[in-house]
């Protein structure tokens, strides 16, 4: 009986993450989630579905502040020679603290309870991307010298993630969304499009993908979410290759 109970709150408090993603309330998706996390045994993984919902709340409940700060500091950046300039770093500070102090929850989340409950190695691999992301969105907010360790933190997370994704099929969706994180990582953070568009053809295999023998299409229908992340990923390509090309 207990376990019939907690097995329909779990699939109630699902449905209202489910719906408040919907609704784009980002902050009572991360709740419901976390209210699933609470009732689920310790040493348990969450099922494929509640990993990936979870994930995607997490990234929806920061990256509307991460847009947020970065237009702030563009619209402000004509304020450094007026009176106006204390008003403007004081609510950059407070953007930035509050985006620290989400992607810290979340990371210590996923070092105490996650990861460590994980036992495929799909889920390791979807962890430490999670991780790797949340990291290196705090070095970014800390900045270069205060931001320094995250970035190592991030590094370690997305090499420990790419040793494990090594084993998974080729186009099995979280192996390309760790590719697709990387990649980002490097253009966004670390600058550098040349390794960026190194990992996407690495995970991708481009080249072959204009030889006759090879069909990926249809070998990634078998894998849900898959193909979206292929599309994202070529893309990704393409933009790296016209800006080397410059």
């Amino acid at each position: 009986m207990l376990l019939s109970a907690a097995k329909t709150r779990r699939k109630i408090l699902f449905r209202k993450a489910k719906l408040a993603e919907e609704a784009k309330r980002y902050d009572h998706m991360l709740r419901f989630m976390k209210e699933i996390l609470e009732i689920t045994n310790p040493d348990t993984d969450l099922s494929p579905k509640e990993r990936c919902l979870l994930g995607a709340a997490f990234k929806n409940f920061v990256i509307h502040p991460r847009n947020s700060l970065r237009l702030a500091t563009v619209s402000t950046g004509s304020w450094i020679k007026s009176p106006k300039c204390s008003i403007a770093g004081s609510y950059l500070l407070t953007s930035r603290t509050e985006i620290s102090s989400a992607c810290s929850e979340i990371v210590q989340l996923i070092d105490r309870r996650l990861l460590p409950a994980a036992i495929s190695k799909e889920s390791k691999v979807y962890y430490l991307t999670l991780k790797g992301d949340f990291s290196w969105y705090l070095a970014e907010v800390k900045g270069a010298f205060d931001g320094k360790g995250d970035a190592e933190v991030a590094n370690s997370a997305y090499a420990d993630a790419w040793k494990m994704a090594n084993d998974l099929d080729l186009m099995n969706p979280h192996r390309l969304a760790l590719a697709f994180s990387l990649a980002e990582h490097l253009f966004e953070y670390r600058k550098s499009p040349r390794d960026a568009l190194r990992v996407v053809e690495r995970a991708l295999d481009v080249p072959a993908f204009g030889t006759p023998d090879t069909s990926p299409v249809v070998s990634l229908l078998t894998f849900e979410g898959g193909l979206q992340f292929t599309v994202n990923l070529l893309s990704f390509d393409q933009k790296f290759q016209s800006l080397l090309n410059e």
